[in-house]
């Protein structure tokens, strides 16, 4: 009789550790994901298909504070927080002690988050959690205004998030031009070793200074360059050295322009891009903290002409430019 007892004891206890022993592989088998090595670049669009697992009401519920009190440029159309998440795939670990996910909304699948998360005996235990990418539209009676954010992550797990809002106004007047508005922005983050994730301090330049851009994008309009424009390039910038006025050549990278001063410090950068869309070629007078303003090509002493009265210069500048000349 006792030898049945234990028998049948044995038996119940093999159960129910094969049993419990199924599902936690139930449970890991539904986060294996696939991997994406770095850099990795994550857009707004419906990568998901239906298999992919969905998150647990306790995982959401750890991750959605982050997105709530995150660092840096807050969205400019704010939608109400989504509730519904699927995780899509991994990235290359940074640690072997945590995880880091790219989560996508259910039903808004242009929202995308990233998350670091390690996995405990009782669950998961998320570590911190940010936006990666997000797009919103939205359609007013004489305007349309759109948002949209595209994360991209590098080798060394900085991930650089570029925020756009535009807003475009029909026309209702050929002979005044609609007050079009475009607003770039970037956030930069740092996964750290333990997994928390650092919104880094955007520089802060405190001197003041006045430049002009020479600018032709020669990547995406395929603008060449000629002998005219180096020594449109050496006028322009005796000329302006002799007035205290910075001077730059840009010709690709324009989402980053450093300013640099006669010492080589940076002093600002900006971000040009947002004007390639309508300029191809030409110059930018800048002042510093004031949207850009636009000049056509051409040969420096009449861009000169109308640089130097817009920065205050009057005196003697007809004399300066021909003496350059």
């Amino acid at each position: 009789m006792y030898y049945k007892v234990k028998t049948i004891l044995f038996s119940i206890c093999a159960i129910i550790s094969i049993s419990s022993c199924n599902l936690r592989n139930q449970e890991k088998e539904s986060f294996i994901l696939a991997e994406k090595t770095l850099p990795c670049m994550i857009q707004c669009g419906d990568e998901q298909a239906d298999s992919l697992p969905v998150l647990d009401d306790d995982i959401i519920s750890q991750f959605l504070p982050f997105l709530k009190k995150f660092e840096g440029q807050k969205p400019v159309l704010k939608t109400p927080l989504p509730s519904e998440w699927k995780v899509e795939y991994k990235i290359e670990n940074l640690s072997p002690d945590f995880d880091i996910w790219i989560v996508s909304n259910l039903h808004e699948v242009t929202h995308k988050v990233l998350i670091t998360i390690k996995e405990l005996e009782t669950g998961y235990e998320v570590i911190s959690g940010v936006w990666i990418a997000y797009s919103v539209a939205n359609e007013g009676e004489n305007y349309i205004e759109s948002e949209e954010w595209i994360g991209n992550i590098d080798e060394e797990y900085t991930i650089s998030i570029k925020k756009q809002y535009e807003k475009i106004h029909s026309t209702l007047n050929d002979s005044i031009p609609p007050a079009n508005f475009l607003q770039e922005k970037e956030d930069v983050y740092q996964i750290s070793l333990n997994g928390t994730i650092v919104y880094q301090q955007p520089e802060i330049y405190e001197t003041d200074y006045m430049a002009v851009v020479q600018f032709a994008d020669t990547t995406e309009k395929g603008i060449a360059l000629d002998e005219d424009w180096i020594w449109n390039s050496i006028h322009m910038q005796e000329v302006l050295e002799e007035n205290n006025i910075l001077f730059i050549e840009a010709t690709h990278d324009f989402d980053k322009i450093s300013i640099l001063n006669y010492r080589g410090e940076e002093v600002d950068k900006i971000n040009l891009s947002g004007f390639l869309a309508t300029y191809s070629k030409g110059y930018f007078f800048l002042k510093k903290g004031q949207t850009p303003v636009y000049h056509r090509y051409c040969e420096a002493k009449i861009c000169l002409e109308k640089a130097l009265p817009y920065f205050g210069i009057i005196a003697d500048s007809t004399e300066n430019i021909s003496k350059n000349e």
